[in-house]
């Protein structure tokens, strides 16, 4: 496996492991990861395999700083109005592996590696942030180990087939 910023001519491929990570009602929009990578291609990586094929991705954005509220927190926002290249926190926007990969151990070192790599970039990074679904109990384990601790929780922020009302929001920090 390969780990390389992501490119236009993978949108194809991440689309495909979006589609196959998420349920529709939280899958981002090939518009969205398009701009993510016009705005802050250094933040964008892809999982590559043996034969060139993206099995995963990670996208990210720079904020100046931890909002307080909730209001920034969007599925498929427009990265043109949250970014800022000399901000001080990482903001993990969308992370995904193909579920034939799951469980195999990839998921941490991919993760880490591309923090890794953005905040030699970016020295100015002092702090990250994400948020994850309560149900994605593998997600949050990895976050966990990595040294994401919860800040807080949202609502009913993620759809979900299994809760009424939709899954909490969990915001991690590290």
């Amino acid at each position: 496996m390969e780990i390389r910023n992501a490119a236009k001519e993978d949108l194809e491929f991440i689309m495909r492991v979006e589609e196959n990570s998420f349920i529709p009602n939280i899958q981002e929009t090939w518009q969205t990861f398009s701009s993510r990578i016009d705005a802050f291609a250094d933040g964008f990586f892809v999982l590559v395999d043996d034969k060139g094929v993206v099995q995963g991705y990670l996208s990210s954005e720079i904020w100046e700083e931890l909002p307080h509220d909730n209001k920034v927190f969007i599925l498929d926002h427009d990265i043109h109005k949250v970014h800022k290249k000399e901000g001080s926190v990482l903001y993990m926007s969308s992370f995904a592996l193909m579920p034939a990969l799951r469980g195999r151990k990839l998921g941490k070192p991919f993760l880490k590696r591309c923090m890794e790599i953005i905040m030699k970039a970016h020295p100015n990074i002092k702090n990250a942030v994400l948020i994850v679904s309560q149900e994605w109990e593998s997600a949050i384990h990895i976050y966990e180990t990595l040294g994401f601790k919860t800040i807080r929780r949202i609502p009913g922020f993620f759809a979900s087939e299994t809760i009424p009302g939709g899954a909490d929001g969990i915001v991690m920090w590290k």
